[in-house]
């Protein structure tokens, strides 16, 4: 019987993942009907509801086309220049501009930065993304496992932290895992043993 249990425990270890897709499958499902069922209400119609959204699709690829190509988007730099101009909102857009530009993929924009910092005390080191620097002061976004969008922001010396060759898809691959998905082990290994000596 303890036998059988360990079984049954192991193969539901095994296919949470499978259940976790599935899970979010249903939920991105779920969304896309209400979402459309709320469209409908205003327009009356399912076809005008799906050339709605066709043409949501179609102005969504070619904002990510030109900012691909161009580095840039003549759409979101007029929605740029005229929400930055509102007092309270430019400063929220802003700030969420910002954060979403860090994990957008090959942004000409900035170089996206993974450094290892000292935190919460000595000798703890956690894969921080690089917000924003000045001479030797960075300013450092210290993620939360398993969730990568949360966290603390702190503000360092360039002294204190390492610098890695993590992108910020591998650092968030990691702090998701919750550290199992060991990415670039040997160099991380490296840098924290060599702070040892």
């Amino acid at each position: 019987m303890k036998q059988l249990i360990r079984y049954i425990f192991v193969g539901a270890l095994a296919l949470i993942p499978l259940l976790v897709v599935v899970q979010l499958i249903f939920w991105v499902n779920s969304l896309s009907v209400q979402l459309f069922d709320f469209v409908s209400s205003y327009t009356n119609s399912p076809f005008y509801t799906a050339g709605l959204f066709v043409f949501i699709l179609l102005v969504l690829a070619f904002v990510g086309s030109s900012i691909e190509k161009a580095g840039k988007s003549f759409v979101v730099s007029i929605i740029d220049k005229i929400l930055e101009k509102v007092p309270a909102i430019g400063t929220v857009y802003s700030i969420i501009k910002k954060i979403t530009e860090l994990f957008k993929p090959n942004s000409k924009d900035s170089k996206k930065e993974v450094v290892l910092v000292e935190y919460p005390k000595a000798d703890l080191w956690v894969p921080s993304y690089v917000l924003s620097k000045h001479e030797n002061v960075l300013v450092l976004f210290v993620p939360t496992s398993p969730n990568p969008t949360s966290g603390y922001t702190v503000i360092v010396d360039k002294s204190k932290v390492k610098e890695t060759t993590y992108t910020v898809a591998e650092a968030s691959q990691f702090i998701v895992s919750m550290g199992s998905d060991f990415v670039k082990k040997e160099e991380i290994t490296k840098i924290v043993q060599d702070t040892i000596k």
